[in-house]
């Protein structure tokens, strides 16, 4: 009879040990996945552009939108967006886009810095935290951050508005 005890407890001991180990590994999952991207997808730059010589018409817009990182502390590597190196992009056909790249043929440099004035302060002056994205891109790109030990996390689109 002492010997069932002692295997019920060994039993039980070794069961909550697993679960504790189970939920620590849960709870850093939670934080890993509770970093993501959302994009901010009402964005469009109007250019109004009459030919003085024919009258015509060649007006144009650029619709866009801007990829930001949600929580991107709960990555290993990144505690501080101040101090910590990282590195946000987006994977865009196979090719790495950070920033403006996506909208460098589209919009001019001076618009562009409008446009990223305006977008830093949402983001708190955080403006590597954001990817700029032609609204064809953004369902077709990957989401990625490099940590400063070269670390690689995908991140995953959570909303777009």
């Amino acid at each position: 009879m002492k010997s069932n005890k002692f295997i019920a407890a060994a039993v039980a001991a070794t069961l909550a040990l697993s679960s504790c180990e189970s939920r620590q590994e849960q709870y850093e999952q939670d934080l890993l996945d509770a970093c993501n991207v959302k994009i901010m997808s009402d964005n469009y730059v109007k250019t109004t552009a009459t030919s003085s010589c024919t009258g015509l018409d060649t007006s144009f817009t650029v619709d866009f939108g801007v990829a930001y990182v949600v929580n991107i502390g709960n990555l290993p590597g990144i505690d501080d967006v101040r101090y910590d190196e990282y590195e946000f992009y987006a994977m865009l056909d196979g090719r790495k886009v950070k920033g403006f790249q996506n909208l460098k043929d589209q919009i001019s440099e001076g618009t562009q810095g409008i446009i990223d004035g305006n977008i830093n302060v949402q983001l708190s002056g955080h403006t590597d935290l954001a990817v700029y994205l032609l609204h064809e891109n953004m369902y077709k790109a990957q989401f990625f951050v490099e940590n400063g030990n070269g670390q690689l996390f995908e991140l995953q689109l959570n909303e777009v508005y």
